[in-house]
């Protein structure tokens, strides 16, 4: 599967009840949302073993920063996200009140700088208050 190929399977997942799509090694290296076409119902997206560099992180950051985000579950283990995908994801998450899990791991890319932007998110009260009311 293509880049164009996942775009157009999760377009097509709009009104679908799937709760989970896994996309993982299939040498994806950009991810476009399009607000129109984002699936309603999609809990868990796993997409570790691809390309995904920061110019995904600006595609996933879009559908984490929804009014009514639904994922729960975002893996992105072993692509080759940097500090400044990172950075965009952190900054998408600091207004999202779905997701509970989200792994990075064996990204070489991100450095200790990177994992300070994560743990400033996660110990953020602001964050955990948003999430306690929703």
């Amino acid at each position: 599967i293509t880049s164009e190929g996942f775009n157009l399977l999760f377009r097509a997942l709009r009104d679908s009840p799937i709760k989970g799509l896994h996309a993982c090694h299939c040498g994806l290296d950009s991810i476009k949302i399009d607000d129109a076409y984002v699936p309603n119902n999609l809990l868990s997206l796993f997409l570790f073993g691809n390309n995904i560099k920061a110019d995904g992180c600006r595609g996933l950051a879009k559908l984490l920063q929804r009014e009514n985000a639904t994922l729960e579950q975002l893996h992105l283990g072993h692509n080759k996200i940097d500090d400044e995908g990172i950075s965009i994801l952190a900054n998408a998450l600091q207004t999202n009140t779905s997701l509970k899990k989200m792994n990075v791991y064996n990204n070489e890319q991100i450095t200790m700088e990177g994992m300070k932007l994560l743990l400033k998110l996660v110990n953020d009260i602001s964050s955990i208050k948003a999430t306690l009311q929703s």
